[in-house]
C-alpha cells in the first residue's frame, strides 16, 4: 500500500489495490493508509465489499479527526493554565488541531491514535496533576510516559481497522525520548515554542526510533512527505539534528528517501548516517524490511548495530532474554511482505 500511496503522490501512475478484504484489512492496519489510499482513489474498481471497507475506515477516520479537533484545544488550555510547558507534536500538530497550518492537505485522512503532550522533566508531575483535576482519568503510567483517557474504557476495541470510538488518549511525556532496544535515545530539549524545523526533527526522529525497532507505521512516512511539500526549511533541520542522537535521525531519512527519492538533500542523509554507530547498517537492507510485521523479530545483529556504548549492549542482551547470538531470524536483510508495501 506504501508503494502505490507514494507513487501517486508523486503524481505517478499507481495500479489500483485490488485486494481481497482480509488482504485489504491487514495492509490497512498495519500501514495506517487506507482513509488517504481511498481519496487517492486506489481502491476504485475494487470488490464491493473492499470498496465498502475503504469507504468506511474513510469516514471512520475523518469522524476521529473531528473528536480530536475538539479534544486538543481543551487539554492544551488546561495545561497553559497551570503553568505547564507543552509542546504538541505527532498528529496534533500534522493535523492542525493544536492550532498550527496543518500540514497534511486533508487532515481527515491521517489516523491518529493519540495525542502526544511533550512536556519538561520537572513538570511531569505538575501536568499530570492539572490533567486529572480537569477530569482526564489516569489510564496508565511508566518511565516515558502518563497515559490519560479523553474517553473510551482503555480497552483493545475493534482490531480490524480504525475507529472514531477506539481510546481517545492524552500521552504525556517527559522531554523528547524514543525507547529503543532496551535503552532510550533523546532528542531535542523542551525549552520553550518549538520550530518549524524543530517539529519536523522530532516527525523524523518518531519514524526513525520505529526503523530502529523495525516496527514502521507507513503512515508516518507519508508524513515526512507532507512536510516537504508543506516548505519545511531542510536547512533548517539540518541545524537542529546536529545536536540529536543520530539514531532518531539518520534511519528516518534512510526510509524516507527510499520511499521518496531526490526529497532529502543527500548530504544531510550521508551526514547523520556517518554519526550512526554503524554507518553502513542499512547499505543492503529493502525498505520492507523495517516495516510493522507482528510475526516477525529483529535479530541480535540488528540491535546491536544500533547500541553506542557497553550499557547499551548490555540493555539488548536483557531485552532478547540472553545472549544476542543465539537469537536470530531471517528478518534483518530481506525484505518482501508484499501487501504492507
Amino acid at each position: 500500500m506504501l508503494t502505490a500511496v507514494a507513487q501517486r503522490l508523486r503524481d505517478r501512475a499507481a495500479s489500483p489495490l485490488q485486494w481481497p478484504l482480509a488482504d485489504a484489512q491487514r495492509a490497512g492496519v498495519a500501514t495506517g493508509l487506507t482513509a488517504l489510499a481511498a481519496s487517492l482513489g486506489l481502491f476504485d474498481g475494487a470488490d464491493a465489499d473492499v470498496a465498502a471497507y475503504a469507504a468506511e475506515q474513510r469516514a471512520e477516520v475523518a469522524a476521529r479527526h473531528r473528536r480530536f479537533a475538539a479534544a486538543v484545544p481543551d487539554v492544551l488550555r488546561v495545561l497553559a493554565e497551570a503553568d505547564v510547558m507543552v509542546v504538541p507534536v505527532k498528529g496534533a500538530v500534522l493535523c492542525g488541531h493544536s492550532g498550527a497550518e496543518p500540514v497534511w492537505p486533508d487532515p481527515s485522512t491521517r489516523p491518529m491514535s493519540d495525542m502526544d503532550l511533550l512536556v519538561p522533566p520537572r513538570q511531569r508531575a505538575q501536568a499530570g496533576a492539572a490533567l486529572e483535576a480537569a477530569g482526564w482519568r489516569l489510564h496508565s503510567t511508566s518511565a516515558f510516559e502518563d497515559t490519560f483517557l479523553a474517553w473510551g474504557d482503555g480497552g483493545v476495541g475493534r482490531t480490524d481497522g480504525e475507529s472514531a470510538q477506539h481510546n481517545g488518549r492524552i500521552e504525556v511525556h517527559p522531554g523528547w525520548a524514543e525507547f529503543l532496544h532496551g535503552y532510550v535515545a533523546h532528542g531535542a530539549s523542551i525549552d520553550g515554542r518549538w520550530s518549524a524545523a524543530e517539529m519536523a526533527t522530532h516527525v523524523i526522529g518518531h519514524l526513525a526510533s520505529t526503523v530502529v525497532r523495525a516496527e514502521v507505521r507507513a503512515v508516518n512516512v507519508v508524513d515526512v512527505w507532507f512536510l516537504h511539500r508543506s516548505g519545511v526549511s531542510w536547512h533548517d533541520v539540518a541545524d537542529v539534528m546536529i545536536d540529536v542522537d543520530p539514531r532518531l535521525t539518520g534511519p528516518g531519512l534512510w526510509l524516507a528517501d527510499r520511499v521518496f527519492p531526490e526529497m532529502v538533500p543527500g548530504g544531510l542523509l550521508q551526514r547523520e548516517l556517518r554519526r550512526m554507530p554503524a554507518p553502513d547498517a542499512f547499505a543492503d537492507l529493502h525498505p520492507s524490511a523495517v516495516l510493522r510485521d507482528p510475526t516477525q523479530r529483529t535479530t541480535g545483529r540488528w540491535r546491536l548495530s544500533f547500541a553506542a556504548s557497553g550499557a547499551e549492549r548490555a540493555a539488548v542482551a536483557r531485552q532478547m532474554g540472553g545472549s544476542v547470538a543465539t537469537r536470530v531470524t531471517r528478518r534483518a536483510r530481506r525484505g518482501g511482505r508484499g501487501a504492507h508495501t
